[in-house]
């Protein structure tokens, strides 16, 4: 009786060692939503520069090449607005203003790195966001001509001061980026 147990718990260890045992895992991919703009270094100053009767009778339009480049992981959209309603002078003796409004900015595609899909809208520039560039897909280091264009028509014709010569009004303009 003893062999015969003793078998049995031979047989049956053996038995148990050939067996395969299986765990299992769950394996989780997460995407979480990324979108980052960049305003092409060599342009952080755009400078709408009046300096021809042509200028003041047409207005100014300034072409920036590869202006914003983005990365989303999604869909997005891209807003411009302006810190304030106006443009004003640095100089404390001019308090004329220029609306920001005047202001036109006008999306195109890059030739060199264009995200096809994209919608893209002229807008004024104003204190409120304005949407620019929408996609419902997302891209890598994705890039967007900007234009800029200034009013014509002689508005501008009195809001030269010789006491700041050339007279300069500024504002900053303010480009996002949130995923749709």
């Amino acid at each position: 009786m003893k062999k015969t147990l003793l078998l049995c718990l031979l047989l049956a260890t053996v038995a148990f060692n050939n067996q395969a045992f299986a765990q299992d895992v769950t394996l989780k991919v997460t995407l979480r939503p990324i979108q980052t703009i960049l305003i092409n270094p060599a342009q952080k100053i755009v400078d709408l520069n009046y300096a021809t009767k042509e200028n003041y009778s047409n207005g100014v339009k300034l072409d920036q090449v590869d202006h914003i480049s983005i990365y989303s992981t999604g869909g997005f959209a891209v807003k411009v607005k302006s810190a304030s309603p106006t443009l004003g002078s640095a100089h404390t003796g001019i308090s004329e203003k220029i609306d920001a409004t005047d202001i036109v900015i006008t999306p195109t595609l890059s030739t060199t790195t264009p995200l096809a899909g994209s919608t893209l809208s002229a807008v004024s520039l104003s204190t409120t966001p304005k949407t620019l560039i929408t996609n419902t897909t997302g891209g890598i280091d994705k890039s967007f001509n900007i234009n800029y264009a200034a009013a014509g028509g002689g508005k501008y014709v009195n809001k030269y001061f010789n006491v700041e010569s050339p007279t300069v009004y500024t504002t900053t303009v303010t480009y996002t980026i949130e995923a749709q």
